[in-house]
């Protein structure tokens, strides 16, 4: 019993924070899917607590870091005159760096419940999280953190009653036995529901997203219409720079099952000034709805093509969806091309600024309503039928419109291409054949000032995302005098396998295509982005999976959403890592992975400071509060804290005079005796002497000096401390 005494007393913070830093690395590890072993990440995780203690007891911190720092070079070293791959070194060096954030937090937790309490918190809240749900999770793991709760509540229970905090570690043995005992114990077969926590947590959820929403809408500035600035196109509107898309949904759609792939317009640019695209002044034309005259023309030449009624039904499809908002704030109508018709809740009457379609007023987070659009096989026979072979035109010069100090060598590059066309059909076609042998990239450099946009992306870096190859394709057809625009919105082809069925899109479903002017039908979309042109380019028969619930090839093109499929190869490189670029990605990508772990570690330590703060406030409010007597007990009692740290604790049964011989010398303060301190104390105390503000004044001198005087004198590791006390 004495040994086991000896022991618990010398280690019992290090298991109590290893017990801590477990059950939260495991919990993270579960929650954000980072997949490192348990084992593993069992073992690091009690290593580097039992480290962090035995440096800080010893006064090693600075140098077990420095050799922490030599070691992990030397590894690097060994990789590299190995040949060996780096990026197999970068999950461990990811999980060594959550041990030693989370057991450093984890060392001050143990020494101030204050600490303890958020952490704990959180990992209450992910079990309960886990159970509404139901993600499978460890019951080992489970038991780890309620004993780390257990022994928080009784080492609260025993802070109240004076109870030591190495007593209260004795009952360990007795919660862990009856934890394991629980776990043993059989359950049901079939998960407790939660049905009013999963209702109040999906009410708060939606409640919280919406307030987010607003407030990013609110001080985001803009005029209100949809722009590619929420999924990582520049805020300023300029074209160029690296994408950073985000999967967080903004839209949803669900409806009828459509035979080609959804674009949903959101936003139409007309004017193109070399760097960026810009609308045209928003306000409506002639009061016309641009999207009706669009479907007027359709029916117009369908009923003068002399098409037959089963060839017209094979070129056509009607279809209804619905869109919801989620998790945006815009004035922006999306809809489908070749809409004829809205259902709009309070019978609002939206405004068409050419091809934008405005509400009168933004709307956010739960906003719903249903549009009504005719899909056309652009890549039929019969579609061809109905085009002109005369050159279009449109009304508005801006889809015309060029700068005047574009390059000829991109007028030239449209000649070029487009040599041996007969119709501006077949012209488009073959700009968007062209531009598709491009390279598809996520990460592209912003052009030098003065150059052109489309110039530097068609003769210069031949790389680009949706932003690129759509500038190119509008700008390439207006070289060739064809009205061109650029588009701004979302694209899924996920409504051509599911029907009914609500479908989220997010950043990776952002998307930028244009729209060509040709006779006598109006606007046509064309999409000359890598993975999605193939698509769009495909006709219905062609694109129809033969079963819907039958996942695409990894080859094919079965996904419009995220990056194009033939790219997909660019999510996991194969020649990438062994280059200084795919280490530096790789490196990026694993501390994407780790922000979660290192923003919730974050706002622990914010939290832990203002608790802090906070307790430095009321302790100051509270000695403030107190009379002459009062204040000189609280100043003895730290002075005998002060000896306690200089290795002089005031022992049980040890009378004042007792202690004072024992340190005399060791606590006295450059200007006054400790006997001189002790003799005013026993006047008052015992003497009946009155306590007068002269005599707190002078204790307060004495001991900022004996504070002064020990921070001067200890480690950098024991100054932290004593200031966190």
């Amino acid at each position: 019993m004495k040994r086991y005494r000896e022991l618990i007393g010398r280690y019992h913070e290090s298991l109590h924070g290893a017990c801590l830093c477990t059950g939260f690395l495991l919990l993270a590890d579960s929650f954000w899917d980072l997949n490192w072993p348990s084992l593993l990440l069992t073992v690091c995780a009690v290593l580097f607590c039992f480290l962090l203690h035995y440096a800080v007891q010893k006064e090693a911190v600075i140098p077990a870091g420095l050799l922490l720092v030599i070691l992990h070079f030397g590894v690097l070293l060994f990789f590299h005159f190995t040949h060996r791959d780096p990026q197999l070194f970068l999950p461990f060096l990811a999980m060594e760096t959550a041990c030693i954030a989370a057991s450093v937090y984890c060392y001050f937790a143990v020494r101030r419940l204050y600490l303890a309490l958020p952490l704990l918190a959180a990992e209450l809240a992910c079990l309960i999280y886990y159970g509404v749900e139901g993600i499978p999770l460890s019951k080992w793991t489970i038991c780890l953190v309620f004993f780390c709760c257990m022994l928080f509540l009784a080492e609260a229970a025993g802070r109240k009653k004076g109870v030591g905090k190495q007593d209260v570690f004795f009952l360990a043995p007795l919660f862990l036995a009856s934890l394991l005992l629980l776990s043993l114990l059989p359950v049901k077969d079939t998960p407790i529901r939660w049905e009013r926590i999963r209702n109040a947590a999906d009410a708060v959820q939606e409640k919280a997203a919406a307030l987010i929403v607003s407030l990013d809408y609110l001080f985001s500035g803009t005029s209100g219409t949809y722009s590619l600035a929420h999924t990582g196109y520049s805020s300023k509107g300029n074209l160029g720079g690296s994408l950073v898309q985000s999967n967080k949904a903004q839209i949803s759609v669900a409806g009828d099952r459509t035979k080609s792939p959804l674009y949903l317009k959101g936003t139409v640019y007309d004017t193109y000034t070399g760097t960026s695209w810009e609308q045209g002044p928003l306000s409506p034309k002639n009061g016309t709805r641009e999207y009706r005259e669009q479907y007027r023309q359709i029916n117009e030449a369908l009923t003068t093509s002399g098409l037959t009624d089963e060839e017209i039904r094979s070129l056509t499809h009607l279809c209804t969806v619905e869109i919801k908002f989620e998790g945006l704030k815009t004035k922006s109508l999306f809809h489908a091309p070749n809409t004829w018709r809205f259902h709009l809740p309070d019978a609002l009457e939206p405004d068409t600024f050419g091809g934008t379609i405005l509400l009168p007023k933004a709307k956010g987070v739960g906003f719903t309503y249903e549009v009504q659009f005719l899909e056309i096989n652009y890549e039929s026979d019969d579609f061809r039928k109905l085009l002109t072979e005369a050159p279009a035109s449109h009304s508005d010069r801006s889809c015309t419109a060029l700068p005047e100090d574009l390059p000829l060598r991109v007028y030239d590059l449209a000649k070029e291409i487009t040599r041996g066309c007969g119709t501006p059909y077949e012209e488009l076609e073959a700009i968007r054949t062209y531009l598709s042998s491009y390279q598809y990239t996520t990460t592209v450099d912003s052009p030098e000032e003065g150059r052109d946009f489309a110039d530097v992306f068609l003769f210069d870096t031949k790389t680009g995302y949706c932003t690129s190859f759509a500038t190119a394709m509008a700008i390439l057809g207006r070289c060739r005098s064809i009205p061109t625009r650029y588009v701004e919105g979302f694209a899924t082809d996920r409504t051509c396998d599911t029907e009914n069925t609500q479908i989220h899109l997010g950043g990776s479903s952002a998307h930028a295509w244009a729209e060509a002017y040709l006779e006598p039908i109006g606007w046509v979309p064309f999409d000359p982005t890598p993975g999605y042109s193939s698509d769009t380019a495909s006709g219905w028969e062609e694109h129809a999976p033969e079963d819907a619930s039958s996942p695409s090839s990894p080859g094919t093109p079965g996904s419009m959403d995220g990056s194009p499929a033939q790219n997909r190869e660019e999510d996991t490189p194969a020649d990438e890592p062994r280059t200084a670029a795919g280490l530096y990605k790789g490196f990026l990508r694993t501390l994407l992975k780790l922000l979660p772990i290192f923003i919730l570690l974050a706002a622990a330590c914010v939290l832990g400071t203002a608790v802090l703060l906070f307790r430095k406030f009321m302790r100051h409010r509270a000695y403030a509060s107190m009379d002459d007597y009062q204040k000189i007990l609280f100043l003895m009692d730290k002075l005998f804290r002060l000896g306690k740290l200089s290795n002089l604790p005031f022992q049980e049964g040890e009378t004042l005079l007792e202690y004072e011989e024992k340190a005399a010398g060791a606590l006295d303060a450059p200007d006054a005796a400790l006997t001189d301190l002790f003799r005013i104390f026993r006047q008052i105390r015992y003497g009946g002497q009155k306590a007068s503000p002269e005599t707190v004044l002078y204790m307060e001198a004495y001991i900022r000096s004996l504070e002064k005087q020990y921070i001067n004198n200890c480690s950098r590791t024991g100054r932290m401390l004593y200031r966190l006390r």
